[in-house]
């Protein structure tokens, strides 16, 4: 499976290209002599200033005469603009002309938007096959966003054919543009050996360059590695430190492994009060795994740290999202006077007021 990290899908571009600029978060790319983004106009080599949504019309109006001339860059903005109906009417249809248009003239950026509109299904039933061809258009040129989407396609085999070999080619030219995503992608293939052979060495070469580019998820792979050589000491405290590293920073998904890791022992000492404190850290940001984990701590350990009403607490939370938290809570509370499940209860509401989880709690 090909991971994307946080916040991101295979319908969003992990970075802009860095020689224009580029709609983050839509997908769509609106660049070149004059660019529209939903706070910013930038017009020739003028800095971007801040402009109100009337102004679009204005921007509209020097697309269409850039159109007008043969620029592709304009045609494709202006394609852009019909497709978020900015300015203008939304008009897929048209916005589709006009990318294929600026496509036809050799724009990279005109084919990807080309592509997203087929891949999302804009004004009609999604094409992941003529996705994929328009991705393959655009990546031949060398635009790094469109190579990693038909990485994607290529490893899940949507649109076409499943294979590994063409995802790692494809994430490879993306990775090697610096994309972080495509090197984090890429990354993982080579960790498992699918499109060719097995390398850690190399894996551990990519995820550090993304990691330099501030790529969580790179971090987190690279700790795994590291804590994957169990014989090794010193790569087991370098694991560690990556993860504490990221748990400091507020990293829900670390917070639970490094609570886990100290109710363990694993490259770190054995350690419960500590394990609970970073299990509660991540509960508190709702890792659902950290509430039933910090429950667990709870309700199985022998003697005074024993403690079944936190442990009812912090499974009323979880069990609103949780199958295996709802049967754990009915079994807990078999074992509680009504008191006691009355006190959890109130526990529980507190804690939910902390993370303002608006969880609707047993009465």
């Amino acid at each position: 499976m090909i991971t994307l990290g946080k916040n991101e899908s295979p319908s969003e571009p992990a970075a802009e290209r860095e020689d224009h600029a580029a709609v983050r978060g839509m997908g769509w790319r609106c660049f070149g002599a004059a660019c529209v983004s939903s706070l910013l106009l930038v017009l020739g080599d003028s800095a971007a200033e801040p402009v109100e949504k009337e102004k679009y019309a204005q921007a509209v109006e020097a697309f269409r005469r850039g159109a007008d001339a043969g620029e592709a860059l304009a045609t494709s903005n202006l394609g852009v603009m019909y497709l978020k109906g900015h300015g203008v009417a939304q008009d897929y249809d048209r916005a589709a002309r006009l990318f294929e248009t600026a496509a036809a003239a050799g724009l990279p950026g005109a084919m990807f938007n080309r592509g997203m509109m087929e891949l999302r299904g804009y004004g009609r039933a999604a094409d992941p096959g003529q996705a994929a061809a328009w991705f393959k258009r655009a990546a031949e040129l060398d635009d790094r966003e469109a190579q990693f989407f038909l990485a994607v396609m290529c490893s899940q085999g949507e649109g076409i054919p499943q294979d590994f070999a063409c995802a790692r080619r494809w994430f490879e030219a993306s990775a090697q543009a610096g994309l972080a995503v495509s090197q984090f992608n890429l990354a993982m293939l080579l960790l498992r050996g699918d499109g060719g052979e097995r390398d850690e060495i190399s894996a551990a070469d990519w995820l550090q360059r993304a990691k330099a580019q501030d790529y969580e998820p790179a971090v987190h792979q690279l700790a795994s590695i590291e804590l994957s050589h169990r014989d090794d000491p010193e790569r087991l405290a370098r694991g560690a430190d990556m993860v504490r590293g990221l748990a400091e920073q507020g990293d829900g998904e670390a917070q639970l492994r490094l609570g886990l890791m100290y109710l363990v022992g694993q490259a770190v000492p054995a350690d419960l009060e500590e394990g609970r404190f970073w299990l509660r850290e991540a509960a508190l940001q709702q890792v659902i795994e950290a509430q039933i984990s910090l429950a667990t701590s709870y309700a199985q350990t022998e003697g005074k740290a024993r403690d079944l009403v936190e442990a009812y607490a912090w499974l009323s939370i979880a069990a609103q999202q949780s199958e295996i938290a709802q049967k754990a809570l009915k079994e807990i509370g078999a074992d509680l006077s009504e008191a006691e499940r009355q006190q959890a209860l109130d526990q529980a509401r507190k804690y939910a007021d902390r993370f303002k989880a608006g969880a609707e709690l047993p009465e």
